[in-house]
């Protein structure tokens, strides 16, 4: 219960502590809780505008990685089936073997 309680004061203090910051960053002369330097005012070169043909290159990029990791996923699960049931035909073999009497050639 003692531990709780002191997570619970140092949270309290953490939103205090914020609080307290956001109404001083509000009363100095930049108005904003993250301060931001402007570096150009170009929209193509800027970082923080989302310009349609920035939107259209993110969105070919994302479907572009998302349709390479399925690719790569369905070929690994097919790979590790064919494992699995060679494995199991292996141990299929190996079981009616031992059960006839006839012993497998070594390798």
């Amino acid at each position: 219960m003692r531990r709780l309680a002191t997570f619970a004061v140092l949270m309290l203090l953490l939103v205090l502590g914020g609080g307290l910051t956001a109404l001083l960053i509000d009363a100095s002369a930049g108005g904003t809780v993250l301060p931001v330097l402007t570096q150009t005012v170009n929209p193509d070169a800027s970082p923080s505008l989302v310009l349609p043909w920035k939107a259209e290159q993110f969105f070919l990029l994302v479907g572009f990685v998302l349709f390479n990791l399925i690719g790569i996923a369905a070929t690994i699960a097919v790979i590790v089936w064919l494992i699995d049931r060679g494995v199991k035909r292996n141990a299929k073999t190996t079981v009616a073997s031992t059960a006839s009497g006839t012993k497998l050639p070594s390798s």
